[in-house]
């Protein structure tokens, strides 16, 4: 009876288990992208192009770069990636439970006939192997890796259009686009604790007098896959020869296949005078579904062109992001399997971000940009349909890009850019917790002109993000990468 009593409490509870630990949260807006990734020369150019004009891609960053366009202008690109995640989970023996790390680590594998049998008893046991640590290995390489995923997909990265029109004796620039960006979120954790036993965050492992104290051990994944579009419409006009302004309502709307899973390893007791025990255990959570987001937003941007230099300034105007959720929940435990059914809306209220831009031009054969794009996030408000007690505040986002750009041939531009964005959410045990850890990008480019046939843009990208969280138990180290090659086409009628 008392076993059936327990496993009901386990259901009812697990959901808030479940979620109850960071890298480990439960789908809300994770892997949502934030920042600009159209326009094949933009993107070479390391999203310096704020203060870029004459270009139809302008419309993606700055609408009020459209109004030195004079013909029909179109622009079309294609985006090849591939995104990698991988982790090295990487235990610490304690000092009153030291060969706890050996379970936690994967370097003793417990035999199921153990279940119950303190940790001690089991040194005379020839079955008691524990395999020697790898040693020397760089924490964030593939071989030190506790697991990898990768993901690449091909297929148009954006298509988009611009045309001077005359009103009432005023040239005007229209403009409108469409662009699609992946949508990807990935984590896993093979040792998620609960309580944690290395970081009172969440939740303090209370100290052990005269009884034993359990936490349970699971493995826990959650993956998104899927893509953003935006529909995308802008005009620009010329206020003076030097100064420009512009204005672009951007449609979103996107989809997103969702997975989360926690599946228990088993469980520990520990007792003073330093023992342990631990035994196999079965509770299953795998919750599937999907997402769709909406959003309307406004670029209202402007350019003050110079002879050799040019300032740019764009503002994301406030908007409400929101996520639609239907879902699954599958519990498998000794007793059977349960099936839950849930569906809510979440709702991201995003604040106003600003960008600045210059471009200098000392000779004729070279440029360089700087950007600097700011995303108040702190001040955003989430207004979830189920109650999550998980939910984190997102940080405030920095993003920094430089481009430049050299002519050696009238027909030829080689193009360079470099890109410093920091995340929206802060590791475990971090020192610093009001900025996130930083994803550097390099990238490399060229644009031909094909004489009449208009200009080919090529660009590659490489994006990398390192960082680690921290506990008194042990150091996650994380690794994201992500490869983009593309390939554009552009023609001026």
């Amino acid at each position: 009876m008392q076993r059936k009593i327990n496993l009901i409490l386990a259901i009812f509870l697990l959901p808030a288990i479940l979620f109850a630990q960071h890298r480990g949260d439960n789908l809300t807006f994770q892997g949502f992208p934030l920042n600009n990734n159209s326009g094949v020369k933009a993107i070479a150019l390391g999203g310096a192009f704020t203060s870029q004009t004459g270009d139809v891609n302008s419309l993606f960053y700055n609408p009020a770069g459209l109004a030195d366009i004079e013909n029909l202008q179109i622009s079309i690109g294609a985006n090849s990636y591939s995104k990698l995640w991988r982790e090295n989970q990487a235990y610490r023996p304690n000092r009153m439970f030291w060969t706890m790390a050996f379970y936690l680590e994967g370097l003793y594998i417990p035999d199921p006939k153990n279940n119950g049998k303190w940790d001690y008893e089991l040194a005379q046991d020839s079955a008691y192997i524990v395999t020697p640590p790898a040693l020397g290995l760089e924490p964030f390489s593939e071989e030190a890796a506790d697991w990898q995923r990768k993901v690449d997909d091909f297929g148009l990265n954006n298509i988009a259009a611009a045309y001077p029109i005359t009103i009432s004796g005023h040239k005007v620039v229209v403009s409108a686009a469409y662009s699609r960006n992946a949508f990807l979120d990935f984590d896993r954790n093979d040792t998620y604790l609960d309580p944690h036993i290395g970081y009172d965050e969440y939740g303090v492992v209370q100290r052990v007098v005269t009884d034993t104290v359990r936490f349970s051990w699971s493995r826990f994944t959650r993956k998104r896959d899927g893509h953003v579009q935006n529909i995308t419409a802008g005009l620009a006009y010329n206020i003076t020869e030097k100064i420009k302004v512009g204005l672009s309502m951007n449609f979103l709307n996107g989809k997103t296949t969702d997975f989360q899973s926690l599946n228990r390893v088993g469980y520990f007791d520990i007792a003073k005078d330093n023992r342990f025990r631990f035994s196999y255990d079965t509770l299953d959570v795998a919750i599937s579904g999907d997402s769709k987001f909406k959003a309307t937003n406004f670029n209202i941007g402007a350019v003050i062109k110079l002879e050799r230099m040019s300032l740019g300034f764009n503002i994301f105007t406030p908007y409400t992001l929101t996520r639609e959720w239907n879902t699954a929940a599958i519990t498998t435990n000794p007793a059977g399997a349960t099936t839950t059914n849930n569906s809510a809306e979440d709702k991201f209220e995003i604040p106003a971000s600003f960008s600045f831009g210059a471009s200098i031009t000392p000779i004729d054969q070279f440029t360089i940009s700087l950007d600097y794009q700011i995303g108040n996030y702190s001040q955003g408000k989430f207004n979830l349909g189920q109650a999550d007690s998980t939910q984190r505040d997102w940080i405030d986002q920095s993003d920094l890009r430089c481009g430049l750009e050299y002519r050696p041939f009238a027909f030829l531009s080689l193009l360079a850019g470099y890109r410093y964005t920091t995340e929206t959410f802060v590791p475990d045990g971090a020192a610093i917790k009001d900025r996130g850890p930083a994803a550097t990008s390099y990238t490399l480019g060229a644009s031909i002109k094909l004489f009449q046939l208009g200009r080919l843009d090529i660009a590659y990208a490489m994006q990398r993000l390192k960082y680690y969280d921290s506990y008194f138990s042990n150091t996650n180290y994380v690794f994201e990468s992500l490869n983009n090659f593309l390939v554009g086409y552009a023609i001026e009628f």
